[in-house]
């Protein structure tokens, strides 16, 4: 199946001319937007940029009808988010000194066969401290799916089963960008993950991050100042061994090589791969057929054009 990832929509338009490049199949397209949330039914632009009908799955309307009908539910799953976004906090908090102690060793001068091994234990502290995140974060998603399966629940079963018969239609599912959370919430809500697996996705945005096996929120030019990389929890799997990084240009400080090459070093083995606005990475399988303006965090911090493999 093919993975076509693009940049940001904005300023450079690439959408219809990457889909024509990438020799995806002829007809409809269906697009998941729920990640604009409320205004996920104004996908008219993307339609025209696509050059190809399109079929909403409306996920974000379809997950608020099943909080509507089901006030448990949705009672159960805001505890959940207050929980997660708890747990973001606490992790943040720890992550804080952990990031300045290793990029302080980063930097740090001397014998090789003292200061490599302390360079190498600081950034094992931090991939233990994502690990343990990440098994708290999808402690509290195994609880919510305990209570509320997919398979026994019957209003998330009928719309999986909507949603199923829609991507029957179609070989191509596009995906937006927005609020990669809510994004992710109403994919694994209604258990969409597994019926992508079988279709050529379009992503771009938080959609070309929600396809990772890990999803990073990153930004070092935030108005209330630099913010560390924080791993936020498992994306969908369908790119395994990639961490992507949209509007790289404008929210990664890409001259500060210590602060990229802990990054690369961090998240290792996956490739962190920056999907600025005018880009498009099409994997077949695992291998890159093509590759316009993407490229990966070196274990240097330099920036370096990915190319087909």
């Amino acid at each position: 199946m093919i993975r076509l990832l693009l940049g940001p929509q904005r300023p450079v338009l690439n959408l219809g001319d990457a889909i024509a490049e990438a020799g995806l199949p002829a007809g409809p397209v269906a697009v998941i937007a729920a990640g604009w949330q409320e205004a996920e039914g104004d996908i008219d632009d993307v339609a025209t940029a696509a050059r190809r009908d399109v079929v909403n799955l409306h996920l974000y309307r379809r997950a608020e009808e099943v909080f509507d009908a089901d006030p448990q539910l949705l009672q159960a799953y805001r505890l959940r988010q207050d929980r997660l976004q708890e747990l973001q906090r606490l992790h943040g908090l720890r992550l804080r000194r952990t990031m300045v102690a290793a990029r302080e060793m980063l930097r740090a001068e001397g014998d090789a066969a003292l200061v490599g091994p302390e360079q190498r234990h600081a950034i094992a502290q931090l991939r233990a401290l994502d690990r343990h995140h990440l098994q708290r974060v999808q402690s509290l998603h195994a609880e919510f799916d305990a209570a509320f399966d997919i398979a026994r629940h019957e209003l998330l079963t009928s719309h999986h089963a909507e949603i199923d018969a829609l991507l029957a239609t179609v070989d191509t599912v596009v995906i937006t960008g927005g609020n990669v959370a809510v994004l992710l919430n109403r994919l694994y809500l209604f258990d969409v993950g597994p019926l992508l697996a079988r279709k050529h996705v379009v992503a771009w945005s938080a959609g070309a991050m929600a396809l990772a096996e890990r999803v990073v929120l990153f930004h070092d030019n935030a108005p209330q100042g630099r913010r560390n990389p924080e791993l936020f929890g498992r994306g969908l799997g369908l790119l395994p061994h990639h961490v992507l990084l949209p509007d790289a240009k404008h929210r990664l400080r890409v001259r500060d090589c210590t602060r990229l090459a802990l990054f690369s070093r961090r998240f290792a083995p996956a490739a962190c791969i920056t999907l600025d606005s005018g880009s498009a990475l099409t994997l077949d399988g695992e291998r890159i057929t093509q590759a316009a303006g993407a490229k990966q965090i070196a274990s240097s911090g330099r920036l370096r054009r990915v190319r087909p493999t």
